[in-house]
Parts: structure tokens; C-alpha cells; sequence
């Protein structure tokens, strides 16, 4: 398969996971954090390049994982090394409890740093949100 097809590919199937179970897209937050690593520490934006050249992109291409999950692994990373914290899921009643190793897909994801006065970063959330949802990303987030 040729890059390109590779490539088209992979959006497919990540738009098919997004599709499936009803959550955002998730890059263009990721990318607002690398805008931000390029302006601010560039050799762990270098790594963090490297990082979704070698898991996201070719693991997304090869298709034999959730495209959404290899993605939010690669969110999770990337706010962890930006900022320390734990990942923290939030389901539409609004109760937070610690992500497993296997993050749902479906509530909200948040990273929540260990710093004080840090705010939390959306890994992944849903395309409707419950108002507890939209509330707690609105206290935390922004």
C-alpha cells in the first residue's frame, strides 16, 4: 500500500471510530499542545514528533487498533510530559473517577496535572456532552 492510501486509510478508520463512539476529534487540541511545545521546548516537541511518527501514525496505518484509542494514548502522553498528572474520567451524571490503563471511550477524558493552579487539558470528550460534562471542562479547562 502506498503512503497515501496508507494515510487515507488511517483518516477512514479514525473517523469511523470517532463516528462509532461519539466523540470529538481529538487532534486539534494534540496540536495546540505541540504549537506550544515548538514555541517553548523544542526537544520534547522533537520527541513528541517522533513519538507519533513511530506509534500513532504507523500503528493508525497498520489497523489492527482502535485508531481512537492509540490517539488518546498519544493525548495522554504528550499532556503528561507537558505538564505531570493523572488522566481522570468524567460520565454524563458529572462523577469523576481515575482512568485505567485502558481508557473508555465515550465520557470525558481530562488530564489533571499535579501542579496547582494548572489546568486540566480534554484528551478526549464527547460530541454532546451532559451539561455535568460542559461544566466540569468549563471549571477545570478553562
Amino acid at each position: 500500500m502506498s503512503d497515501a492510501a496508507g494515510t487515507d486509510r488511517a483518516a477512514e478508520r479514525y473517523e469511523a471510530a470517532l463516528a462509532r463512539h461519539g466523540i470529538r476529534d481529538v487532534q486539534p487540541v494534540y496540536r495546540t499542545i505541540l504549537r506550544s511545545l515548538k514555541a517553548t521546548d523544542i526537544l520534547l516537541y522533537e520527541e513528541a514528533v517522533e513519538r507519533y511518527d513511530t506509534e500513532v501514525r504507523a500503528a493508525v496505518e497498520e489497523g489492527s487498533e482502535n485508531p481512537l484509542l492509540i490517539w488518546i494514548r498519544y493525548g495522554s502522553w504528550l499532556a503528561n510530559h507537558v505538564s505531570p498528572g493523572r488522566l481522570v474520567v468524567v460520565d454524563a451524571s458529572g462523577r469523576a473517577g481515575r482512568s485505567g490503563d485502558a481508557p473508555p471511550l465515550g465520557p470525558l477524558l481530562l488530564h489533571l496535572p499535579d501542579g496547582k493552579g494548572e489546568r486540566a487539558v480534554t484528551i478526549a470528550g464527547p460530541v454532546e456532552p451532559s451539561s455535568a460534562q460542559e461544566a466540569a471542562q468549563e471549571l477545570l479547562c478553562s
